[in-house]
């Protein structure tokens, strides 16, 4: 998980300073990485907040630009088939990251999910809390190039589950998809677009001989979101 760090804190410390900027006092700033925990919303929460967004209007925002946690859920669960307490825990630190990495590893287990899931929430309020208490003293992650890691970091994942012909459709046709919808629906949607549009493709391969690599849409819906 130690890769993703280097994407996540970095973004960490930007919604932070941006928090601030929209009138956030600290609390409220380290609260909301505590209980959003989603770069997206967090970042676009605090954007229509700067502009006087009404509170409905916020929250279907942040909806939409996480409705892919839908697929995410949808597929571990599958995997996993946890009770419900675990159910709710897991879901609490689900994320398109922590999905790959476990996607990625030789069991997907519902420990394995939940440490890769603490680890990327741990990054997230860790880079809040730098960023709360240096104020404008670290250079933006995008002047060093660290938007880069995070896209780079989720391809290293995806590309060993990518085993057959039908996962190699699967992630092609998400990654297709999801160019196209990015220009006309949020990031969010168009993920999950790109889950099913995936999983489409690659079931009809499979259907004509091939075999798909377990979890490869999901694993695609990930690259995707990145």
């Amino acid at each position: 998980m130690l890769p993703l760090w280097i994407g996540a804190i970095p973004v960490g410390i930007a919604y932070a300073a941006s928090a601030r900027a929209a009138g956030l006092s600290a609390g409220e700033t380290q609260f909301m990485s505590l209980t959003v925990f989603s770069a997206a919303a967090q970042l676009s929460a605090v954007s229509l907040l700067a502009s006087g967004t009404s509170a409905p209007l916020l929250v279907a925002t942040a909806a939409a630009l996480n409705v892919q946690a839908l697929l995410l859920g949808l597929a571990a669960g599958r995997r996993i088939r946890p009770s419900l307490p675990a159910r709710l825990l897991a879901a609490c630190f689900l994320t398109d990251a922590a999905y790959g990495v476990t996607a990625a590893g030789k069991r997907f287990t519902l420990a394995g999910l939940l440490g890769a899931g603490a680890s990327m929430y741990l990054a997230w309020n860790t880079g809040t809390a730098l960023g709360l208490a240096a104020g404008g003293v670290f250079p933006s992650g995008r002047r060093l190039g660290l938007d880069f890691v995070a896209p780079l970091t989720f391809l290293a994942v995806l590309l060993p589950l990518v085993r057959t012909r039908a996962a190699l459709c699967a992630a092609l046709s998400a990654a297709a998809v999801t160019v196209l919808l990015l220009k006309i629906a949020p990031g969010g949607v168009a993920v999950l677009g790109a889950g099913f549009a995936g999983s489409v493709a690659g079931a009809g391969w499979q259907r004509r001989g091939g075999q798909t690599a377990a979890g490869a849409p999901a694993a695609a819906a990930t690259e995707a979101q990145t």
